[in-house]
């Protein structure tokens, strides 16, 4: 069959149409691609061959809230001008040496003004923990009436008062604050150091118990909360219970006396009795081992 001139125009024409398509889809996908690519944020990542370095006080142990830093406590280290954006950081550590820890710091983190105070704060003093409103007030305790040598600064511990009721007929034992913080313990900080009238490093066993049964602790306490303490050490005998670090409830308590205490009955404790076990004997030769079954 021979092809016509109307068959060649005709295929000319339709190849001239593919032809146009493909570029107009070509066209507008381009388009639609750069518009794309306009609204779209370029990153770049600058690369500094030869950065510029600065210091950095840096904690070499964890510091606990109330304690004084010492000289051995920091260390300095030589960072990037670039990574060093957080504001307020402390470069010499002759302005970190004595002061005391607002909040807790970790080992290898950066030394902030927030969190040692500022230079016109009393270094070593506990006032510069105390919050607005807040009073710091010293109680004397034992070894065993104020957890000593488990008791930390930062612990929160409940106080239990124990005095003569008001006829003078019974004793009582009722818990009249709860959730209180604990600023400072006895002449040492939390990791043992001795400050200036404690008893030096070195001394004989009897005279550190001795120092540790006479100590001191601070608490942090309202007003209201500081005269119920003042009442309670005149009246009785005071005693710390240590919470738990998430533990905050308040606990609704009558207290309670004698009386109370010989009417209670003690209950049995509780205990899952052990399952017996079967014993199996496997004969190896002219040895016998014995197997104890789940």
């Amino acid at each position: 069959m021979k092809l016509q001139r109307s068959d060649f125009i005709l295929y000319g024409v339709a190849l001239l149409s593919a032809i146009l398509a493909v570029g107009l889809v070509y066209g507008y996908v381009e388009n639609r691609v750069a518009e794309a690519e306009s609204k779209t944020e370029v990153k770049t990542v600058t690369v500094i061959e030869k950065p510029e370095l600065r210091s950095v006080v840096v904690a070499n142990r964890d510091l606990y809230r109330g304690e004084k830093i010492e000289i051995d406590d920091i260390k300095v280290l030589m960072v990037p001008t670039e990574g060093v954006i957080t504001t307020g950081v402390m470069t010499q550590p002759n302005k970190v040496v004595g002061h005391v820890a607002k909040q807790h710091i970790y080992a290898g983190e950066w030394l902030i003004v927030q969190k040692i105070g500022l230079e016109e704060e009393a270094k070593d003093s506990v006032e510069a923990l105390l919050e607005p409103g807040m009073r710091a007030m010293r109680i004397p305790v034992s070894a065993e009436s104020g957890l000593l040598g488990m008791l930390n600064p930062s612990d929160h511990v409940d106080v239990i008062s124990v005095f003569e009721s008001a006829d003078g007929k019974r004793m009582i034992s009722r818990t009249i604050l709860q959730n209180v913080e604990v600023l400072s313990i006895g002449q040492t900080n939390r990791m043992g150091k001795v400050k200036q009238g404690g008893a030096a490093e070195g001394k004989q066993d009897k005279q550190s118990e001795a120092f540790v049964k006479a100590s001191m602790v601070a608490l942090h306490v309202k007003s209201s909360q500081a005269e119920q303490l003042a009442l309670a050490m005149n009246v009785g005998a005071i005693h710390l219970a240590l919470r738990g670090p998430a533990d905050i409830e308040l606990v609704e308590t009558n207290g309670v006396n004698v009386k109370v205490m010989e009417r209670s009955k003690q209950r049995p404790p509780k205990y899952k009795p052990k399952q017996q076990r079967e014993v199996i004997q496997i004969m190896q030769g002219d040895r016998v081992q014995e197997v104890f079954t789940r």
